[in-house]
C-alpha cells in the first residue's frame, strides 16, 4: 500500500473522518455514521493517522482511532449508530488539503 495523498485521503475519510473546501479556524464536533466505515477500512485509517500524527498530536489521532473502532464495531449490529468525533483546525487543514469532505459521512441528530 502506498503512503502518499490516496491513503491520507482515504483514511481521513474518518479522521473519521471529511470537510468542505472551506478550512475553520476553530475545532469542529462532526458526528460520522456507519457510511464512513462501510467505505473504509481500518487498515487505511491506521495508515493515515500515522501520517498526521505529528501534526494533529498523539492525543487526537488516538483518540480518532478508538472512535473509528467503536463505530465500526457498533455498526455490525446497528447502522444506525454513529460517533461525535472533535476535529481540531490542523485536521480540518490536512482533510481540506487531501479533497475529503467530512460531512459526506455525517449524520443528522434525531
Amino acid at each position: 500500500m502506498s503512503y502518499g495523498k490516496p491513503a491520507l485521503a482515504a483514511g481521513a475519510l474518518f479522521g473519521a473522518f471529511l470537510l468542505s473546501a472551506a478550512t475553520p479556524a476553530t475545532a469542529q464536533d462532526v458526528r460520522i455514521g456507519c457510511s464512513l466505515v462501510q467505505q473504509y477500512g481500518g487498515a487505511e485509517v491506521s495508515a493515515m493517522l500515522e501520517q498526521v500524527r505529528s501534526t494533529v498530536g498523539d492525543s487526537e489521532a488516538n483518540t480518532l482511532h478508538a472512535k473509528y473502532v467503536g463505530l465500526k464495531n457498533d455498526c455490525n449490529s446497528n447502522l444506525s449508530a454513529s460517533r461525535v468525533v472533535h476535529l481540531s483546525p490542523a485536521m480540518h487543514r490536512l482533510l481540506a488539503e487531501n479533497g475529503v469532505n467530512v460531512h459526506r459521512f455525517a449524520v443528522l441528530r434525531r
